[in-house]
C-alpha cells in the first residue's frame, strides 16, 4: 500500500481508533493502542476488537466502481462443529446498497481455545458497480463485523478523497456481543448501523463480543473521543460473566459514567438495559450451554449475602443509577431493553442469548421506534 493511499485511508476511516502498517495493507481495530496493556491478559478484547462491526470507509468521488481488496482471518471450531460466516463488504450511497461475500481468506482452526492449524487463503476482491452520477457524492465502505481483516487496496474509476467535513452527528456506542452483531447478516444488519442509517446519525460501534464488563479503559476510550450520542448497553455479560455483584455493580455504572463525563460534561448519554435472555431473566450466571445448545443459568448460591445478579435485578440498578443522576444532569436518559428485544421476540434466539440476524434487524426498528427523543435533542 502506497503511503499516499494509507494517509488517504486513515483520514476516511470512521469507527476505528488504530491502523497498523502491514507488508501488504492495514490491519485496524476499535479499540485504541494504549489499551492494548491493559487488556493483554484477556486475549479476547483484542480479538473482538478488530473484527471491524460498524467501521466503514467514507469516500467523496464520482466513481461508478470501488474495487476493494482484502485478506480475511475466519475462525473455525470442528470440536463444536462451529465456523464463522463468510466475511462482507458493503457499499452504500444515496439510494443504493450492495453486499460481496467472500469465503477465501485465512481460516484459524481452534481446538476448543487453542489454535491447532491456521490456513492460508487468497485475498478477497469486492467489485462494487454503482449508478452514474455527475457530482462527487459521499459513497460508504462498510467493513466485516465478524472476523478482523487486512485492508490492501481501494481502488476506483475516478479520483476519490475523503469527506471535507462530517455529515452526521456521531453517535458512539459500547456493549456486549448483542452490539457487536456478529451474527448480523453483513455490516448493514449490525443493529446500530440499521438504526444510525435510519436516524441519519454517523456511528462508532464499541459493541465487543463478551467484553462489557466495564472497565476502565473502555471508559477512559469514550471519554477521549467526539461524540454528539452517547449509549451504553450494559449488563448481560455483567451476568454471564458473574464479574459482578449486587453490592458493585452499581459503584461501577457510577464510575464509568463519571470518567466519560470527564469530558463529556452534557453530551447526551442513553443508558440501556439487557434485552431479553430467559436463561439469566430470574438465574445468575456465569453461563453454561447445555447439550442442546441453549444458554443456561445457575442456581443461586446458599450464600444469599453475595448478591448475585440476575437480569431482573440489574434493570432494577441500572434503572436507579439513572434515576439519581438525572437529579443533576438531564442529559441522561434510561431505555429498557425490553423495550428493543422481549419475552416473545427471544424466543427466536438460536442459542438462548443472542438474536439471529432477523433479530437484530427486529432491534434497530425498534430503537428506532423507541429510543427517548430527549437523547436524540428532538
Amino acid at each position: 500500500m502506497s503511503a499516499e493511499l494509507e494517509l488517504k485511508l486513515g483520514e476516511a476511516l470512521r469507527g476505528v481508533a488504530r491502523m497498523d502498517k502491514t507488508a501488504r495493507g492495514l490491519s485496524l481495530s476499535r479499540l485504541p493502542e494504549w489499551t492494548y496493556a491493559q487488556h493483554a491478559h484477556e486475549p479476547g478484547v483484542a480479538k473482538m476488537a478488530e473484527r471491524l462491526a460498524g467501521a466503514h470507509i467514507d469516500i467523496e468521488t464520482t466513481a461508478t466502481k470501488i474495487t476493494v481488496t482484502y485478506r480475511s482471518l475466519r475462525d473455525s471450531n470442528p470440536s463444536t462443529n462451529w465456523i464463522s460466516g463468510p466475511s462482507t463488504i458493503a457499499v452504500t450511497t444515496e439510494d443504493f446498497e450492495q453486499n460481496i461475500s467472500h469465503r477465501n481468506g485465512d481460516l484459524r482452526v481452534w481446538n476448543f481455545d487453542v489454535i491447532e492449524q491456521e490456513i492460508e487463503g487468497e485475498d478477497s476482491v469486492a467489485e462494487f458497480e454503482l449508478p452514474a452520477t455527475n457530482t462527487p457524492r459521499l459513497v460508504q465502505i462498510w467493513l466485516p463485523q465478524n472476523c478482523p481483516i487486512e485492508l490492501i487496496s481501494i481502488e476506483a474509476n475516478d479520483e476519490w478523497q475523503p469527506p471535507s467535513s462530517c455529515f452526521q452527528p456521531l453517535w458512539l456506542h459500547y456493549g456486549s456481543s448483542i452490539s457487536h452483531c456478529e451474527d448480523a447478516d453483513g455490516p448493514l444488519g449490525v443493529w446500530q448501523v440499521a438504526a444510525a442509517r435510519e436516524l441519519a446519525l454517523d456511528v462508532y460501534n464499541l459493541g465487543l463480543g463478551g467484553c462489557a464488563n466495564l472497565e476502565q479503559f473502555a471508559a477512559r476510550t469514550i471519554r477521549d473521543m467526539p461524540a454528539e450520542l452517547i449509549s451504553l448497553k450494559l449488563g448481560i455479560n455483567v451476568v454471564n460473566n458473574a464479574s459482578y455483584t449486587a453490592r458493585t455493580f452499581g459503584p461501577a455504572v457510577h464510575g464509568f459514567i463519571d470518567t466519560i463525563r470527564d469530558a463529556h460534561k452534557t453530551t447526551p448519554i442513553l443508558v440501556i438495559s439487557p434485552i431479553c435472555c430467559p436463561a439469566h431473566e430470574n438465574n445468575p450466571g456465569p453461563s453454561e450451554t447445555g447439550p442442546d445448545g441453549m444458554v443456561k443459568g445457575q442456581e443461586f448460591s446458599r450464600h444469599s449475602w453475595i448478591g448475585e445478579l440476575t437480569l431482573r435485578g440489574i434493570r432494577q440498578i441500572l434503572a436507579e443509577v439513572v434515576t439519581q443522576r438525572s437529579a443533576t444532569d438531564p442529559n441522561i436518559h434510561y431505555l429498557d431493553g425490553l423495550q428493543l428485544f422481549n419475552e416473545t421476540e427471544a424466543l427466536t434466539m438460536p442459542d438462548g442469548i443472542h438474536p439471529d440476524a432477523a433479530g437484530y434487524r427486529k432491534i434497530a426498528a425498534n430503537f428506532v421506534e423507541r429510543v427517548p427523543k430527549q437523547w436524540l435533542g428532538a
